[in-house]
């Protein structure tokens, strides 16, 4: 086989190849070299002026700039420059920043050069969870920062800042002051239900929480380098707020009905509406419904809402056939203490139960609280207990839930929950105002921003436990024994009744089509509508449709640009060996 020549054009300093090389040129070669080297993957070189990894790959992408690299779009240099700049990235650990806020402004920067999103998005996660340390380093590189990206990391910055805020008020002293002051306030609903006994629940696990913490960390919120902890901040970091969600989502396992997938609808009822059935189920879901909605971002309400319930029949064979009046006075009477384990233990998901401090503590405290207390007073105290799981695992989402497509997150105490929005600075126009195409459950066909549905308040809740699991639930066939239900002819039918009435599903409005969740805005939020699969019924009725095949060439301004990467079954050897044939000139 003959060999092959590829010929650079290049402008020399020096007139004859036997004379020395000036500083100049040896740069221009080196670059050509390690551009060459950089494709194959071989190892890169450096100079004088290029001493580091960083001033290498910035070299590297002046080059694939100048000859032309890009893929279809334009939003990479190409599937086998992107390609071996991931590898680089993977081996030199150039995307682990977590040490290093000067490296982290590199991140960033080579990320844009380099139009790669793995490594900006690892950058701009890092540096919007320390952008003050960032700005007060002065380093001066930050000015290589594109004034875009800048701004989107300011704002990201006040954004987490306002999240971080809103989780204080309440985990700083587990403190939910306005919980009980509105439907549970009502005179007309409190001659029904028991909302005095609700509160001393709540307010009692609440204390038993910051006794466990307290303990558990020194002080609540924890000092730092405390002898309990190792935190190097005071007060709530990420590390901390995710060990809380841990806790309080191994207990949520542990006491979800999850058979009773959530019916709560944008339109709650009237206090006439819930006194026209049994109360008690909608009175709770009103509650829960107005925390979701007490402040700004509004929250989608947890998939599987409601617990399991001590239960009677559970713990004697005979109860079910006793007359209804003889149930009711069984129900007040005081339980011994091993009745009182066994209807607990009954109203567990025992093959979730985890062996963990909390989830032990949590145990031991439910039976104390029992103690001398009948089943209707043990509902009661579950339903307290649950309120405060309720809360406080949807208060946290927004800040324990990573940015997608992170790699180094271990360790990291400043929170990595702010994505980058809009389209990468180094796309062109025409891919900025790219939309997904989703069907809604009515059929209709919608283009929204990427952004809207993933990253919204919707799609940080969808990534957290309480979504992740009920998918699980759902994907397993668990959340009923005969059928989906997202295939019932009508997706608002009531729930199974739960133990004795408490919490029985009659009466809820049923009327009115659902709603497509997007907005974080009240009166928004889907129900339960039918879908073809009920996995993807927690995603709030929005199913993504596959992009046309002529959806991205349709949108490119110059068509005659080609990309060495346009068939992905060559290499680029492949290219090489047809590159003598029909050199390609820079436009």
């Amino acid at each position: 086989m003959d060999d092959i020549h590829l010929y650079i054009p290049m402008s020399i300093v020096a007139e004859t190849l036997g004379s020395e090389l000036p500083d100049e040129d040896v740069e221009k070669l080196v670059a050509i070299r390690n551009l060459f080297a950089f494709l194959k993957g071989q190892v890169l070189v450096g100079t004088c002026n290029r001493p580091s990894l960083f001033s290498i790959f910035l070299g590297i992408a002046e080059l694939l700039r100048y000859y032309d690299f890009a893929n279809v779009d334009g939003s990479t240099f190409g599937e086998i420059p992107d390609a071996r700049f991931i590898s680089y990235s993977t081996d030199l650990h150039l995307s682990d920043v977590r040490t290093s806020r000067e490296k982290t402004i590199e991140a960033i920067i080579l990320g844009e050069q380099m139009k790669s999103w793995k490594l900006f998005n690892e950058g701009f996660v890092h540096g919007v969870g320390r952008w003050n340390d960032l700005v007060q380093l002065a380093h001066l590189n930050f000015s290589m920062i594109n004034d875009t990206t800048q701004r989107r990391m300011e704002k990201a910055s006040r954004d987490l800042s306002n999240r971080l805020k809103a989780v204080q008020a309440r985990v700083d002293d587990f403190d939910f002051p306005s919980l009980f002051a509105g439907i549970a306030a009502s005179s007309t609903l409190g001659k029904t239900i028991n909302f005095k006994a609700w509160k001393t629940s709540f307010t009692s696990i609440r204390k038993h929480t910051l006794a466990v913490y307290k303990a558990q960390y020194g002080s609540w919120p924890p000092k730092a380098k405390s002898k309990k902890n190792e935190f190097e901040g005071s007060g709530l970091n990420r590390l901390l707020l995710r060990e809380v969600y841990q806790d309080f989502s191994d207990v949520y396992d542990m006491l979800v009905d999850r058979t009773a997938f959530t019916t709560r609808t944008a339109d709650m009822l009237s206090i006439n509406e819930i006194l026209s059935a049994d109360p008690q189920m909608n009175v709770l879901l009103k509650l829960l419904s107005e925390f979701d909605r007490s402040s700004p971002p509004v929250m989608p309400p947890i998939p599987f809402d409601l617990p399991l319930l001590p239960d009677l029949s559970t713990t004697r064979r005979e109860f079910e056939g006793l007359p209804t009046k003889k149930q009711a006075k069984e129900r007040i009477k005081k339980l011994k203490d091993d009745e009182i384990n066994m209807a607990l233990m009954q109203s567990y998901n025992r093959e979730s139960i985890k062996v963990t401090p909390f989830v032990e503590a949590f145990m031991a405290f439910e039976r104390i609280s029992a103690h001398g207390r009948s089943i209707q007073d043990m509902l009661d105290l579950r339903v307290g207990q649950w309120i405060f799981l309720y809360v406080v695992l949807q208060s946290l989402p927004l800040l324990v839930v990573d940015a997608p497509g992170l790699e180094w997150t271990q360790g990291v105490e400043y929170f990595l929950c702010e994505v980058p929005r809009g389209a990468p600075p180094w796309v062109s126009e025409d891919a900025r105002h790219k939309v997904g195409y989703y069907r809604a459950p009515d059929g209709t066909i919608v283009g929204l921003p990427p952004d809207l549905v993933d990253y919204g308040v919707e799609g940080i809740y969808r990534r957290s436990h309480c979504w992740q699991a009920a998918d699980r639930w759902l994907g397993q066939g668990v959340a009923h024994e005969d059928a989906s239900i997202f295939s019932q002819a009508n997706p608002f039918q009531p729930r199974k009744p739960l133990p004795h009435g408490f919490l029985d599903g009659a009466g809820m409005d049923t009327s009115g089509p659902p709603s497509v969740y997007l907005s974080s805005g009240p009166g928004s939020r889907a129900s339960s509508p039918d879908r073809q699969s009920p996995r993807s019924s927690v995603a709030y009725g929005l199913e993504l449709l596959p992009l046309p095949h002529d959806a991205v060439l349709g949108s490119l301004q110059n068509e005659s640009r080609v990309s060495i990467a346009a068939d992905p079954t060559k290499s680029f050897d492949d290219f090489l060996g047809t590159a003598g044939a029909s050199p390609r000139k820079k436009k």
